[in-house]
């Protein structure tokens, strides 16, 4: 097995000629990217924590000639936009497909509706490719928007899953960044507010990120309400297409361009919702309100259901349940339809198996008004039927999405491709930030990966992600391959160091304010 204590080897290691970057989605994950490749130098060194590097640049002293990171909302911030979450979520209940498409193979209905299903791209015809070679930004082809591509652009779920509300369950310390920890601000984001200590809201998170940006000076390397179509390796270089959607005399305009970049970053998170087949759910939904959790502006309305029904059994769901009470416990009104009895983490499976809460297995179909489950057993009359089983780890840009990643971050078959964020790993912030310092190192020929073989090896002895020390498997790895001055993300502030004390103490708060809002103890809707 690799030991993470000893040199990394270099023979065989790639050498870089990367002068430009694409990176796609500007949420946390791009932003620490955009931070420390802006950051470095030729010399070897980081400018870390340096705010104003305009004066490096002029000089000629970086790494990388240009960066772009491509937001397809109109503001930072990915799950946490505030121009894409609450009541800025624009995505629909449900995707176009919801029906099984073989509903007589009931081993099948356990089954999810493809990605690739779910995600309408748009087609780019060989008239479209034609124009696309003398595109530029400056000059884009614009195409007029008709009922079609209107209906693929909503279709293509680009909101945010964050809606009114939603407090995060890591804390706070975790939420920052070690370029913009602002410890000195961290006791009293930790005290803000009464039933949340130690956490905070979408709407705080936003906010910091937008701070996070703006006082480093990232903004100029980021193209807003850009969505990118197509990544594809030609000639050596990556060929990126891109579209951005602007009106004339009243007549919305698809617009296409395509520029060539040395590497390319997918820092777009996980966006698509996992949908299951279940037979009859589509008249079922024409007939009852049927929602993805990815769809929520507000959970009002899930109070106000009299008898409601959630499809999945992790995070999302539980997150969800709680705004169903307070309400009677002793004839219980919520279920939860599940797959397996377990959820990932011990506190989510206690809570939904909580008093006032039926579980049920796997749904095999909806018929009129009612539900069938795996076990024989029927039930009818709800109000609302939500699903929340979670993301697709899709790129639809991508022509293949076999992928394996090195440290979860670079290309095993061309390491000038790179994934940042994306797994199902905590401190996603520092967590993030130690990929892009890697990345910024290896790509500026500062440090050398393993050779090929080695990586493979290194990613079969790798342990689950929910397993483990998450600093000493996924962290500390990566950061042995930072250029000179990048401190390590959980030295820039001490108090990261009991990590995983305090991850447990985030759990139980979650885990409290669940039972302290089934109680009637606290509103759901006013926890602060």
């Amino acid at each position: 097995m690799y030991s993470f204590d000893k040199p990394m080897t270099i023979h065989e290691a790639p050498q870089f000629n990367i002068k430009s970057i694409a990176i796609i989605g500007a949420g946390p994950s791009g932003i620490a990217s955009l931070y420390d490749l802006s950051r470095s130098k030729k010399d070897g060194t980081s400018l870390f924590g340096v705010t104003d590097i305009s004066k490096n640049e002029e000089a000629g002293e970086m790494a990388f000639d240009e960066i772009v990171a491509f937001e397809r909302n109109a503001t930072v911030g990915g799950v946490w936009s505030k121009s894409a979450f609450g009541k800025n979520n624009k995505d629909p209940d449900l995707p176009l497909e919801v029906s099984n498409h073989n509903d007589d193979k009931q081993d099948q209905l356990v089954d999810t509706i493809r990605p690739d299903v779910i995600y309408k791209k748009f087609e780019i015809d060989q008239k479209l490719e034609d124009k696309l070679n003398s595109s530029s930004l400056e000059k884009p082809v614009s195409i007029p928007f008709d009922d079609k591509l209107k209906t693929y652009f909503q279709h293509q779920w680009r909101s945010s899953a964050a809606y009114e509300g939603l407090f995060t369950n890591v804390t706070n310390r975790y939420m920052r960044f070690s370029f913009h920890e602002k410890t000195d601000e961290l006791k009293e984001v930790n005290t803000k507010y009464k039933y949340l200590p130690n956490l905070q809201f979408a709407s705080d998170v936003g906010e910091y990120l937008e701070d996070a940006v703006k006082t480093n000076n990232l903004s100029k390397y980021i193209r807003f309400n850009t969505n990118v179509e197509r990544v594809r390796k030609l000639d050596g270089k990556w060929e990126v297409v891109v579209s951005f959607v602007s009106e004339v005399d009243g007549v919305n305009y698809l617009n296409w361009y395509k520029q060539y970049f040395d590497a390319v970053i997918v820092g777009n998170g996980k966006t698509l919702p996992v949908v299951p087949y279940i037979k009859g759910l589509k008249e079922y939904s024409s007939n009852h309100k049927v929602k993805l959790a990815k769809s929520i502006q507000d959970p009002r309305f899930i109070k106000e259901s009299n008898k409601i029904l959630f499809i999945g059994a992790s995070v999302s769901s539980i997150d969800l349940i709680q705004y169903c009470f307070p309400r009677d416990i002793d004839n219980p009104s919520v279920f939860i339809s599940r797959r397996t009895p377990k959820a990932h983490l011990d506190w989510l499976t206690t809570a939904g198996y909580s008093k006032g809460i039926i579980n049920k297995p796997t749904i095999t179909k909806f018929e009129n008004d009612e539900v069938h489950f795996a076990d024989g057993t029927v039930e009818k009359g709800f109000d609302t039927v939500i699903i929340a089983c979670g993301y697709h780890m899709y790129y639809p840009f991508l022509e293949t999405q076999n992928h394996q990643w090195f440290e979860y971050t670079f290309s095993t078959d061309d390491p000038s491709l790179a994934l940042v964020g994306n797994t199902y790993a905590g401190f996603f912030f520092n967590r993030v930030e130690s990929q892009a310092a890697a990345l910024s190192s290896v790509w500026s020929n500062n440090s050398k990966l393993p050779s090929k073989a080695e990586q493979l090896a290194i990613i079969e002895n790798k342990p689950p992600l929910f397993t483990g020390n998450i600093k000493q498997y996924f962290i500390d790895p990566l950061m042995k391959y930072a250029l000179k001055g990048r401190p390590h993300p959980f030295a820039v502030n001490p108090d990261k160091s009991d990590h995983v004390f305090h991850m447990v103490e985030g759990s139980l708060t979650i885990q409290g304010l669940f039972y302290k809002i089934r109680n009637g103890e606290v509103d759901p809707f006013n926890i602060t």
